[in-house]
């Protein structure tokens, strides 16, 4: 069973780019984030489930860790058009 420190641990290594990616899937689709976030630690040799990696994404979330990554403008443009991850509706249109 992989640990906490475990997934920031390979969080801390991706690119900004990756990084960014993930958040933007996150927000757009979580079932496909936590695969892509599967398939990252197991390019690092570390096994995460499913339910591990949205246990430690809220856990995460709660402690604030998520507040530094910048959005691309892709990501910014879902948020902003008032979709929310998996396509149900967000807040309203950014002004």
């Amino acid at each position: 069973m992989a640990t906490l420190e475990q997934f920031k641990q390979i969080r801390s290594s991706v690119s900004p780019e990756i990084e960014t990616e993930l958040y933007g899937l996150v927000i757009q689709d979580l079932d496909a984030a936590v695969e892509r976030m599967i398939g990252i630690g197991n390019e690092n040799d570390v096994s995460f489930t499913a339910d591990e990696v949205r246990a430690y994404l809220r856990e995460m979330d709660a402690e604030d860790e998520f507040d530094d990554i910048e959005l691309d403008e892709a990501t910014l443009a879902a948020v902003c058009g008032g979709q929310g991850h998996n396509g149900h509706e967000g807040p309203p249109p950014c002004k």
